[in-house]
């Protein structure tokens, strides 16, 4: 059986997350979108092993656990920063940085082309900070980083990903980012 291969276009429309308000249930509160992403990369780690015996290697297994996450955008705005990173927002809305904040859990999607995809359980940091000052003449743009982990949940389920170009696809970018979308597999009797 042939399977239809297609070129995938490479563009980072929007980027979605929402907190995780229950460990114990897995839950999710309001899913809040990002409308400027730069950049998203996602590596996936593994855990190895083999199993040597009679002079060769006789077992091989190979485990996903999580999923490194770095990205780059263009704003990361206080209420974002206040979700993401843990820090409490002041009376008069500025952000409070504590050496005791503890990141959220997040559920984080996003849409590349046709790919609409959501990572549940995923906790982000920061990445450097620069300020310069501006050159007479020049223009310079600055641009928000992060780097992150994401984990399973309790099933075992890391990252679900639908492809809208696949034939029988009905989903959209609008219904699957609505609320964190879990899939659903209906057991063959």
């Amino acid at each position: 059986m042939a399977i239809q291969e297609k070129v995938q276009k490479v563009s980072l429309k929007t980027l979605h997350y929402a907190v995780m308000t229950s460990e114990t249930t897995e839950e999710h509160g309001e899913v809040k979108t990002l409308t400027m992403p730069i950049e998203l990369t996602l590596t996936p780690n593994f855990s190895e092993g083999t199993f040597d015996a009679g002079d060769r290697v006789v077992a091989n297994e190979v485990q996903l656990d999580t999923i490194t996450i770095a990205g780059q955008v263009a704003d990361l705005p206080t209420e974002v920063q206040s979700d993401w990173y843990g820090h409490q927002l002041s009376d008069d809305k500025g952000l409070i940085m504590n050496s005791n904040d503890e990141p959220n859990y997040l559920a984080v999607g996003f849409e590349s082309g046709s790919k609409l995809v959501w990572l549940y359980k995923a906790k982000f940091k920061p990445s450097e900070e620069s300020n310069a000052t501006k050159k007479k003449g020049e223009t310079a743009f600055k641009q928000s980083g992060f780097t992150g982990e994401a984990i399973p949940l309790e099933d075992g389920t890391l990252k679900y990903t639908v492809r809208t170009d696949d034939p029988g696809v009905t989903e959209t970018a609008t219904t699957f980012f609505a609320t964190v979308k879990k899939p659903t597999v209906t057991p063959t009797p």
